[in-house]
């Protein structure tokens, strides 16, 4: 599970050396247009940010993986499958390079987070969290089987719970 693989992608758990590429990823245009509390921080907060995803690795309690190309080892991006913040219920994200977003990459990736949360992990159930406006994600999200369960505010936004199942599984 630490090492996993899609079609077109190899993925590895997010080390120290993945984080001046993540860094660079945040300053792109448009990567946390969907992502408030992230568009709000400064370089440093961002940092700290991460290394709280590097110690979430260490400790057990999520996963995230640095997503690289198969063909040449480029970094395009991150995904990872961690708690949403408060509970223990688990969500999937994806964050790609822009020159990546509209080709298959985030269904491809999301798809394969599910099926380590559900097969390998034994998950009941795998969510995915946006911001309402994000009719992106709620698309994705659907595509690949997931469905509304509920809408919260925090911090003045709107946001939007789906969830996943196993079909034929049933959870509370």
């Amino acid at each position: 599970m630490y090492e996993l693989e899609t079609e077109r992608t190899s993925l590895r758990l997010l080390t120290e050396e993945d984080l001046p590429a993540m860094e660079a990823l945040s300053r792109e245009e448009d990567t946390f247009k969907y992502l408030r509390f992230l568009r709000v921080m400064n370089a440093e907060e961002y940092t700290k940010y991460l290394h709280t995803k590097l110690e979430q690795i260490r400790t057990g309690a999520g996963y995230h993986w640095a997503v690289r190309l198969k063909t040449n080892n480029e970094f395009i991006g991150a995904v990872n499958l961690n708690p949403i913040k408060g509970t223990t219920r688990m969500q999937v994200g994806a964050q790609l390079k822009r020159d990546y977003w509209g080709q298959g990459f985030a269904s491809e990736l999301m798809q394969k987070l599910v099926e380590v949360g559900i097969q390998q992990l034994h998950l009941p159930a795998v969510y995915g969290v946006f911001e309402k406006e994000n009719h992106a994600s709620r698309r994705l999200l659907e595509k690949l089987g997931f469905v509304f369960e509920e809408g919260f505010q925090e911090q003045e936004v709107e946001l939007e719970v789906h969830k996943y199942t196993m079909p034929g599984a049933h959870t509370a």
